[in-house]
This record gives C-alpha cells, sequence and structure tokens, in this order.
C-alpha cells in the first residue's frame, strides 16, 4: 500500500491533511475572493511551514478539476492484520468487500465522528482506495487507523483474542443495535458488501447480530447509512 494518501483533495481533507502533519506541499487555483475556509488552509499552511503553489488558470490545473486546491503529503501509514493487538483499547468498523468508493469514504467519515478510530478492509475483492475516498471522507481517514486484512475469519479470531466483541449488522438481526449493552467493552462493527450484506458464514463466526429499527415498508437502507446510523447508535451509549 505504499503511496496511499499522497494527494489529497477538496477543502476539508487538505485541512485535515495540515492539522495531521502529512502535507508537504498545497497547490490551488489563484481566485479573486476566497472563503473563509481557504484563508484558513493556507495560514494553516504557512503556519506549519509547508510550500504553497499559485497555479494561475483551470487550464493550467494538473489536478481533477472537481476541486481547487490539493496537498500532496507524505504517504498515510497503514497496518497490517497482524498488527490488530496495538489497537486493542479501539473501536473498529470491519467492512466486509464494499465496491463502492462513495460508501468506502462515507463509513470512514462516519467513523471519526463517531469514535471509531480503526477501520478494518480486505485486501482482496474490495474497492482500493483512492484519491477520490480520502476527498469523500472529508477528513475523516486522517482521523482513523486503516488495517487490510487478509481473511475476515482470522481477523474475528484475533478479535475474539484480544477481547473485543464482535457485532455484525444486519436486517435480520436478533436484537436492535440500540438495546445492546456495551458496558466499557471494547467493539468491532461489521458491514457487509452492497449487493450480499454479511454472510451467514461471517454471522455465526461473530459475537452477535443486530439490525437497525426502521419502517416496516422500507427495504434496506445503503450501506454506509447503514454503518452511520449503528455507529451512531454505539456511539451514544457510551
Amino acid at each position: 500500500m505504499a503511496g496511499l494518501g499522497t494527494i489529497i483533495e477538496g477543502k476539508n481533507a487538505v485541512l485535515s491533511v495540515l492539522d495531521s502533519g502529512r502535507a508537504t506541499k498545497v497547490s490551488y487555483i489563484q481566485q479573486e475572493n476566497k472563503s473563509e475556509n481557504f484563508d484558513a488552509i493556507l495560514n494553516l499552511a504557512k503556519k506549519n511551514k509547508v510550500e504553497i503553489a499559485v497555479v494561475n488558470s483551470k487550464e493550467q490545473w494538473p489536478y481533477h478539476p472537481r476541486h481547487s486546491i490539493v496537498a500532496l503529503c507524505k504517504p498515510k501509514k497503514t497496518y497490517k492484520e497482524k498488527d490488530l493487538e496495538k489497537f486493542k483499547h479501539k473501536n473498529f468498523i470491519v467492512c466486509d468487500h464494499i465496491q463502492d468508493t462513495n460508501n468506502i469514504g462515507a463509513i470512514a467519515r462516519s467513523a471519526a465522528a463517531f469514535n471509531f478510530e480503526v477501520i478494518a478492509i480486505p485486501l482482496k475483492r474490495s474497492v482500493k482506495i483512492t484519491e477520490r475516498t480520502f476527498s469523500i471522507a472529508s477528513g475523516g481517514l486522517e482521523k482513523v487507523e486503516i488495517i487490510f486484512y487478509n481473511s475476515i475469519f482470522s481477523l474475528i479470531k484475533k478479535f475474539n483474542s484480544i477481547d473485543v466483541w464482535t457485532i455484525g449488522l444486519d436486517m435480520n438481526g436478533e436484537i436492535e443495535i440500540d438495546n445492546i449493552d456495551l458496558k466499557s467493552q471494547k467493539y468491532a462493527l461489521f458491514v457487509g458488501s452492497e449487493e450480499n450484506g454479511l454472510s451467514k458464514e461471517i454471522q455465526k463466526k461473530l459475537d452477535l447480530i443486530s439490525r437497525i429499527n426502521m419502517n416496516n415498508d422500507v427495504e434496506s437502507l445503503n450501506v454506509s447509512v447503514s454503518a452511520a446510523v449503528a455507529m451512531h447508535q454505539l456511539f451514544i451509549k457510551k
């Protein structure tokens, strides 16, 4: 995963990467009237002694046209499955083969908001984390650690060995997410792929399968929305 997060696009994401200390250079398109966010970014870059480059027009802009400011950064440090024990006092969100960049980015942003300090993503059969993922996460990926795992089953075994509860999210779960009694327990919330959710084989290995209380007329929620609702419910339980 060399080079992960070396180009960060968008105001909020750039501001977060300046806060984290990864940014080495900020580039932006010259504008007559800068927003407050823009000025805050440039002031923080100057304070952190980060190089600033100005591009005079959109025609000369070498990056994606949807953004007018980017940060070039040192790669974000990531971890492997074997490093899990380092984070045994954290809460986790585990993504099982999510296929949409927007969903991974949105889940990371919600994880940062609701104190899920680690996001676990499979190395294979999953969407890759790209510059767009960082942009969609809007700074969220700077606030969480990333673990890449090989096997979800060995990951579950490792969670069991470090006394982290494993909670699956499924519309047919046996207990509503807001009824879980967490006490001081650390936990890992598992969410499945957009098309199939969590397989029955995976669900059998988890400590608990929970559901979100919702109107019966609605069949299901998007995976990133479901993850956000569940993370919020667990967050307020603490």
